[in-house]
């Protein structure tokens, strides 16, 4: 993926550590697309509940705990096939929806 600055990188790399942190605090929500924007980020979630503000506390919390492991940002380049394989096996429609 290019990007046009750094701080377009680090956004996008931001929008999935908060993926992550969704996904850990609430594993059966759905995530969408989670683009860098001019602003900042975002991501689309799919999950029953509203998310509170005390939720939202609790995202960037696990956010920064994500943030502190250090952990490695490796971005992959799969084939259309190898991206919907995966992303079956994760049960993960919007992904799949994306793909097709």
């Amino acid at each position: 993926m290019d990007y046009k600055t750094e701080l377009d990188k680090l956004r996008h790399s931001c929008s999935h550590v908060m993926a992550q942190a969704v996904k850990e605090l609430w594993p059966s929500t759905k995530i969408a697309i989670g683009p860098a924007i001019d602003t900042g980020f975002y991501y689309d979630f799919d999950k029953k509940e509203t998310f509170t503000d005390d939720d939202l506390k609790l995202i960037e919390n696990r956010m920064k705990e994500i943030i502190r492991m250090n952990p490695p940002f490796i971005q992959k380049i799969l084939s259309k096939e190898e991206a919907s394989a995966l992303f079956e096996k994760e049960d993960d429609k919007y992904k799949i929806e994306l793909i097709q």
